[in-house]
């Protein structure tokens, strides 16, 4: 996850660009999505599975029949609400009192503490945190969640929360995480802070931007991990490679991404910021939150798939979306410290 010496600088690049226009016309109404001239929406996403679907059997052509079975049973489980609530794990009851805690101005650190003192694992990582080189270099022991969120603050404890969200849907025991799920998790966290990053420049509550690219893919790696358990479950076999993986996570992933935030019961931005994304192409009119994700995940698709290198196309991009002019250095940071 991102530790939190990056959180200092998260907002820098934005400041640069960031000016009263740009504030006014993301604050309210919908925006056309309209794709950069040298990068479409698919092409992105496809360069992307293809970075990430690296394995050594890469299967291009027709599926072997036992792939196609359990595709066909990854779909329904996560299809049916009933099902689907087995497949993905709830949020602890906590994690959305903290979520609402760390969006209001007025909350306060005994507020936290109140909260998180209702969940032994939260707490404990809180603890484990408190007492990392960074947050705590003289290595006096902190035994209390009290000095712990205090010594925290905001930044250290959206950390915690942003591993306590995200960290148990992701398949570790899977030989496949090391090829793909880990590569996955990487770019939810950069999108995270790229969205942050815009609505700092926009004008738009960074906190639920963080949180909203934090959990946008939450459909692929639920897709990833229901995939893996099915072909270890029926004895492995064939290695699964991108015909595997990617057509399902391409024709489902969105829409199961809003579904699974609506169970988890997030925030209605955040919960029609990713319906949005569903069948996103250009022309669509969408709200500030889903143009701000789309900009934020079409950008991290292109750098997870190192096209940023490419200064042309990353000019294009920098200015075509009027992003912060060193964004791919900030995640350049951001890649060094996850």
């Amino acid at each position: 996850m991102a530790v939190p010496a990056f959180l200092r600088n998260l907002f820098r690049s934005a400041a640069k660009v960031s000016n009263g226009r740009e504030r006014e016309i993301y604050r309210g109404g919908t925006l056309t999505v309209a794709e950069p001239m040298l990068m479409t929406i698919k092409a992105s996403e496809r360069g992307f599975y293809r970075t990430l679907l690296v394995t050594r059997d890469i299967d291009d052509g027709e599926l072997a029949v036992p792939h196609k079975l359990l595709l066909d049973v990854v779909r329904n489980n996560v299809s049916q609400a009933d099902t689907r609530r087995k497949v993905v794990p709830r949020l602890p009851s906590v994690i959305p009192r903290l979520m609402r805690s760390l969006r209001d101005p007025d909350s306060s650190a005994k507020d936290y503490v109140e909260i998180i003192n209702k969940d032994p694992a939260m707490s404990a990582a809180v603890i484990k945190l408190a007492n990392s080189a960074y947050f705590n270099p003289a290595s006096q022991a902190i035994n209390s969640i009290e000095l712990s969120v205090v010594t925290l603050g905001i930044a250290g404890l959206r950390t915690v929360l942003s591993a306590a969200v995200m960290q148990p849907i992701i398949q570790r025991k899977s030989h496949y995480f090391s090829e793909f799920g880990q590569g996955l998790w990487q770019h939810s966290l950069c999108c995270a802070v790229a969205c942050e990053i815009l609505a700092h420049q926009r004008g738009l509550g960074p906190y639920q931007a963080y949180l909203m690219g934090l959990t946008h893919d939450i459909g692929k790696i639920t897709i990833f991990s229901e995939i893996c358990k099915q072909v270890q479950a029926n004895g492995g076999g064939q290695s699964p490679g991108y015909q595997t993986f990617a057509p399902l996570m391409m024709q489902m992933s969105a829409q199961l991404s809003y579904w699974i935030a609506r169970d988890w019961e997030l925030s209605d931005q955040i919960c029609a910021a990713l319906e949005q994304q569903v069948d996103l192409k250009a022309g669509k009119r969408v709200g500030p939150y889903g143009h701000l994700l789309f900009q934020a995940n079409l950008l991290c698709e292109v750098y997870a798939s190192g096209r940023h290198r490419d200064p042309e196309l990353s000019q294009h991009l920098i200015e075509e979306l009027a992003l912060p002019p060193e964004i791919f250095e900030t995640l350049d940071q951001l890649a060094l410290e996850i």
